[in-house]
């Protein structure tokens, strides 16, 4: 749980920004999303050509300063699709933990990488681009992760779920949790349902779970909300 005093100061100050600011900033989001969800094709015939058009709008989401693991795995899937085909069904396989399906992608990658990687020190791919990955094929379930903005939300939020680095499994479910009752608290607020509504255009998924806003708002809190407030 977390406390609902700060949880509401927390939403206005996102309402006060989200037209004029957040949202032009952040819009990618919702069309990483719908972009990924139109090209996604596990039995493509050419499995890495499909998986870099389906990934080519998540900008800074899978690239940033020192961390490409769109470009890590899209390159993976060029030279052993069959293997980066099977992570994926792997990973996407909602019989499984959900954990269990996280590690068994990073410790299949590690694997690529000793085969492929050429000398390369690193195929980042971690929890935060995996989480990306499961967000993406399922927008109306899951959420990216990010230690330290998830750190960040629970401490702003007073939240009583712990996060340790290296507790990569607790960590994992406890973000969940967390996430969860943050997106339950979101869809009670029809003011913010409709400003949502009232921004969305056809290049953007709908986002009806709120799954996508949840991940915004999180970033709003670990980013720009200081505690003072």
């Amino acid at each position: 749980m977390f406390d609902k005093f700060c949880f509401k100061a927390a939403l206005v100050a996102y309402k006060k920004r989200f037209v004029q600011t957040q949202w032009p900033d952040e819009k990618y989001k919702w069309e990483a999303v719908q972009c990924f969800q139109a090209n996604w094709d596990v039995n493509a015939e050419d499995f890495a050509a499909m998986l870099t058009k389906a990934l080519s709008q998540t900008s800074n989401l899978l690239a940033s300063v020192n961390n490409f693991p769109a470009r890590m795995i899209t390159k993976f899937a060029e030279i052993a699709q069959e293997e980066v085909r099977s992570m994926f069904i792997g990973l996407f396989d909602e019989s499984n933990d959900i954990y269990e399906r996280i590690d068994t992608f990073k410790q299949k990658s590690n694997i690529l990488l000793e085969r492929y990687g050429n000398g390369t020190s690193r195929h980042y791919q971690h929890e935060n681009a995996i989480s990306t990955y499961l967000w993406l094929r399922y927008p109306d379930k899951y959420y990216i992760y990010k230690l330290s903005e998830v750190k960040a939300v629970s401490n702003k939020l007073e939240s009583d779920h712990i996060f340790k680095k290296g507790a990569y499994a607790d960590n994992i479910r406890n973000y969940l949790l967390l996430y969860n009752e943050i997106c339950e608290e979101l869809k009670q607020d029809e003011k913010l349902k409709n400003m949502l509504t009232s921004q969305i255009t056809r290049t953007c998924y709908p986002d009806p779970e709120l799954k996508t806003l949840t991940i915004d708002f999180c970033f709003f809190i670990s980013r720009y909300l200081n505690e003072d407030d």
